[in-house]
């Protein structure tokens, strides 16, 4: 018997923005490392921070076994997104980072936002599919 598109199991499908939150937490802590310096170290601690949050945030989406309880944990990885995003904005702007390092930097934080949101749409479509089936009809958000 085939499997229906509904029943891939999600875990398969949704890791690559894992491994992309990882390589470009591993990249911007690098270039944090190389730029750090006493008077700019609470701007290289943020952009490791940030990064590091998005990568853990994923992480804690994909041990969520309900689906509701993933779609709340990639909203938190996603404004864990829009973060790093900002930072390194900050830290371009602030000519801590080179413009090409900036944009290495920039360009793997907007994939993995991409990514993310691109499975918490999934997610919701899974969840009002949900709720179509259980004779409920519900807007989700």
């Amino acid at each position: 018997m085939a499997l229906g598109r509904r029943e891939i199991p999600a875990m398969a499908a949704g890791m690559r923005e894992f491994r992309e939150a990882v390589a470009t937490a591993g990249e911007v802590v690098r270039a944090a490392r190389k730029a750090s310096r006493g008077e700019t170290r609470p701007l290289t601690d943020l952009l490791v921070q940030c990064s590091a949050e998005l990568a853990l945030a994923i992480a804690r989406a994909h041990s969520k076994s309900e689906l509701v309880a993933q779609r709340d944990a990639f909203q938190s990885a996603r404004e864990a997104a829009a973060s790093l995003e900002t930072s390194i904005a900050i830290a371009r702007h602030a000519d801590l980072l080179s413009v090409a390092t900036c944009a290495d930097l920039s360009s793997r934080a907007a994939t993995t936002s991409r990514l993310v949101a691109g499975y918490l749409l999934y997610l919701e479509r899974q969840i009002s599919a949900e709720f179509v089936e259980a004779g409920e009809s519900r807007t989700v958000s």
